[in-house]
């Protein structure tokens, strides 16, 4: 009987403003045509954290699902829900992927998604960070059942609002661990080509003077015409490719409050 029961999905986008304009909302709705309905909306970018787009899985089955203890809700997730899940992870993430190579085809930088939410329904609401080309991470599926089995036991407490995977602290630290990294990794290659530009230097002092004589001319003759200056376009920061570290989720309360959950533990930290 499971086998003709999928659930119904639209697809909502939460982007930072500086992104938004129609050109962008076709394209989204064009590239995710095929995967579900797409909503796009914009965001004001928030004082003190990352720029950051969103997307949303609104998930709807007009079936109970979510109490494992009941048997027919149980038997309903587990024949339907893990599959489906598994499929559209896949294909939000291949669709990702060929979106932003035809970007770069046309010489415009990839569109990431930061955080993947999985809302379902009034049961729960789970954000996911994605992988540095915005896919979601392969133990997806394991996630959204682990989650699940601990908040049916009661082991995340009550009036969740989200919860987060990691929590915006263990990301923030480990992005900052990575940024660290890649700026000592690009001050060493600096100071080994640095050897190099000195004995390059002498050589080519005189080709620097006829350098510096044409570039005068040339701004001479841009001052005679000055050019027009196009408004920069705002671009999401370029982020250091690292693998995330999902142990420490963030448990968020309707009241506000965070509590971090060590995954391996099974508790609060």
């Amino acid at each position: 009987m499971t086998a003709f029961i999928r659930p119904s999905l639209i697809l909502r986008m939460d982007l930072d403003e500086r992104l938004f304009n129609d050109e962008c909302v076709s394209d989204i709705k064009r590239s995710y045509s095929y995967v579900a309905p797409s909503l796009v909306q914009a965001h004001k970018p928030v004082d003190g954290q990352r720029p950051e787009n969103v997307m949303r899985f609104m998930i709807k089955l007009h079936r109970a699902y979510w109490d494992k203890s009941d048997e027919a809700a149980q038997q309903l997730w587990e024949g339907v829900m893990p599959k489906w899940l598994h499929n559209m992870f896949s294909k939000v993430s291949n669709t990702i992927t060929a979106a932003n190579s035809v970007r770069a085809e046309n010489g415009q930088p990839a569109f990431p998604y930061h955080w993947l939410e999985l809302e379902f329904g009034d049961n729960a609401l789970i954000a996911v960070k994605t992988g540095s080309d915005s896919s979601f991470p392969a133990d997806g599926v394991d996630m959204v059942e682990r989650v699940r089995d601990l908040m049916n036991a009661g082991a995340l407490g009550q009036d969740i609002a989200c919860v987060r995977i990691p929590s915006r602290a263990s990301y923030e630290a480990q992005l900052a661990a990575a940024e660290q990294a890649q700026a000592e990794a690009a001050v060493a290659a600096e100071q080994g080509e640095s050897a190099g530009q000195k004995a390059e230097q002498a050589e080519s002092a005189s080709d620097t003077v006829e350098q510096a004589v044409d570039a005068a001319d040339a701004a001479a003759e841009a001052q005679a015409e000055p050019a027009d200056v196009a408004e920069p376009v705002f671009a999401m920061p370029e982020l250091p490719a690292f693998d995330v570290d999902y142990g420490t989720w963030g448990i968020e309360y309707v009241d506000g409050t965070v509590r971090e959950f060590d995954v391996a533990a099974g508790a609060f930290a």
